[in-house]
């Protein structure tokens, strides 16, 4: 029974309940060739607006995220060290806008 209940708390932790996907499109090289072109990094909007989940499959190093709102804004702009996964906590509620990832060479975007 323990172990029922140790396997329920690490599926919760580690797959967001609620959370809205966020379809990134974009390009990412990295230099490994694929059957199926799969990007690197998956991102979803927590039920909040407030908090950006972004899940790295592959050590990317550093990456510039920026988050603007609906009007264009900059709502968050920072470089990040990519880990297997980066919670962003964000100073604003972004309902609608967009996300930009990149490392200078590659980029991603998604509409929130």
């Amino acid at each position: 029974m323990r172990k029922l209940g140790s396997l329920m708390l690490i599926l919760a932790i580690s797959v967001p309940c609620f959370a809205k996907k966020v379809e990134l499109k974009g390009d990412w090289d990295l230099r490994i060739k694929s059957i199926i072109p799969k990007l690197p990094i998956q991102a979803w909007l927590e039920d909040n607006n407030k908090d950006l989940l972004l899940e790295f499959s592959t050590n990317l190093g550093t990456v510039q995220v920026t988050v603007t709102n609906s009007e264009g804004e900059v709502v968050y702009e920072q470089s990040v060290v990519t880990q297997p996964e980066v919670v962003i906590s964000l100073d604003k509620e972004v309902e609608e806008g967009c996300v930009i990832i990149t490392d200078g060479e590659n980029w991603v975007y998604g509409v929130i």
